[in-house]
């Protein structure tokens, strides 16, 4: 493994979408802070904002970073330089998770502060936090879907499908007794349900990135 290679290629995406990753984090402090007005519309507006930058901002990155690249011919450039297809990889899954950590960690943290010390009641925080590392575990799976596949069809598919199963998640989680009946509670209930719903969440980023990594570390091209 090429290290310093693999550095300057994460550093190389960092500098090109760095703005675009900020920008997207002030867009979903405001779409939080919308969630506070105390009117339904606004706060239906600010909550589906919320999931819209979160999900919109890893589909940007996912497919700029990757397929975009492949399309635009860039590959050439990749390719003269002394890294390895499994290196190449690397960096575009460990860079793109670690950019687009940047915007999401920004977001999620603001908004929990956001609804700690606002009016909203605390107990909606466990299923914040469920929520977005769902959406982080969406994240992997496209810009791992994006790096074996290098098509903007698979990926996008796969986005669309990612996204419906949100929609479905949500319900399915609020529908737990023990996580939907203390999302209006004043206090934050962090039970045994939400940290094993969350520890599988981190699992299956892990077994995404293995599976991805074990993929491309047997492919001795870049395409």
């Amino acid at each position: 493994m090429n290290t310093f290679m693999l550095t300057k290629l994460i550093t190389k995406d960092w500098h090109l979408y760095k703005e675009y990753m900020l920008g997207y984090a002030l867009l979903g402090i405001i779409a939080a802070g919308l969630m506070t007005v105390q009117s339904y519309t606004v706060y239906y507006l600010g909550f589906v904002g919320l999931i819209t930058v979160l999900i919109g901002s890893s589909a940007h990155l996912a497919i700029n970073t990757v397929v975009t690249e492949k399309k635009e011919y860039q590959l050439s450039f990749i390719m003269a330089l002394p890294i390895t297809p499994l290196d190449y990889a690397l960096s575009k899954m460990l860079g793109g998770l670690a950019i687009y950590l940047v915007s999401w960690g920004i977001i999620v943290v603001s908004t929990t502060l956001i609804i700690y010390f606002s009016h909203m009641p605390n107990g909606m925080i466990p299923m914040l936090l469920i929520c977005a590392l769902e959406i982080l575990v969406a994240t992997t799976i496209i810009l791992c879907a994006g790096i074996l596949s290098g098509s903007m069809a698979v990926t996008i598919v796969t986005m669309i499908i990612l996204n419906l199963f949100f929609n479905m998640f949500i319900f399915a989680v609020a529908g737990i007794k023990s996580i939907g009946s203390n999302i209006e509670s004043e206090t934050a209930d962090f039970n045994s349900t939400v940290y094993s719903i969350i520890g599988v969440e981190i699992f299956a980023i892990a077994i995404v990135l293995a599976v991805t990594i074990f993929i491309k570390s047997r492919k001795a091209c870049f395409l």
